[in-house]
């Protein structure tokens, strides 16, 4: 599954709960808690570097290339992290927004995001 997932300016803060100034998203990633999970990550133009500090995890997103990261949240919530690459002009406004639920949670998104 893939998709494509946005920051939300400062003007357009308003509607989320848990913002963030410059790491709120307009889609949040759902994975699920209590299950291993196996992240695959590339780029498609320069090299970018998916981190989310709280999960220990850091991998680097070549153009060309694929590499993957195992990794098990323990606890449901909302994680920030955002590239840790310095990738161009807007390498600060790459945020990354990862919302842990229950695995029963998890499969509902994801059947609706299949359709």
């Amino acid at each position: 599954m893939e998709f494509d997932s946005y920051r939300v300016s400062e003007n357009d803060l308003e509607p989320y709960v848990h913002f963030q100034r410059l790491l709120e998203v307009d889609q949040y990633l759902r994975l699920p808690v209590n299950h291993p999970i196996r992240i695959l990550i590339s780029s498609s133009d320069v090299l970018h570097s998916w981190a989310v500090p709280a999960f220990g995890v850091k991998m680097d997103g070549c153009p060309g290339r694929l590499n993957e990261l195992y990794t098990t949240i323990k606890r449901n919530g909302v994680y920030y992290g955002q590239c840790s690459e310095i990738c161009g002009i807007n390498h600060s406004f790459i945020p990354i927004v990862v919302n842990a639920v229950e695995l029963l949670f998890f499969k509902s998104w994801h059947n609706f995001m299949q359709d």
